[in-house]
């Protein structure tokens, strides 16, 4: 019985050390959003640091809605870039175990 709980352990301190080698290794990951046909850019790691924001200048001329529209969907889609690399990473390591929790 000790046996299984020692091996137990031995996994998920395993487990755990690899966790934080990925969580390092998304730091290090881009991803860019784009939005407005690439006149909008948002550069950010795969655990969701914001990096950088490029707008083209022929968007500078439009309405402030279009372009704050434009920034919000290229967040977005970086976002969701960022959250899928970090999802498949993980999953890579814990067999979906993280499925649905918050903050993986």
């Amino acid at each position: 019985m000790f046996g299984n709980m020692k091996e137990m352990m031995k996994q998920a301190q395993n487990m755990r050390s690899q966790m934080k080698k990925i969580k390092k290794e998304l730091e290090s990951i881009e991803v860019e959003g784009t939005a407005a046909n690439g006149a909008c850019k948002v550069t950010m790691t795969a655990d969701m640091e914001t990096k950088h924001v490029s707008i083209d200048e022929t968007m500078l001329s439009s309405e402030a809605y279009i372009i704050e529209n434009a920034i919000k969907t290229a967040v977005n889609d970086a976002l969701k870039q960022a959250k899928d690399t970090s999802a498949k990473k993980l999953k890579a390591v814990t067999g979906g175990l993280t499925d649905g929790l918050p903050g993986f």
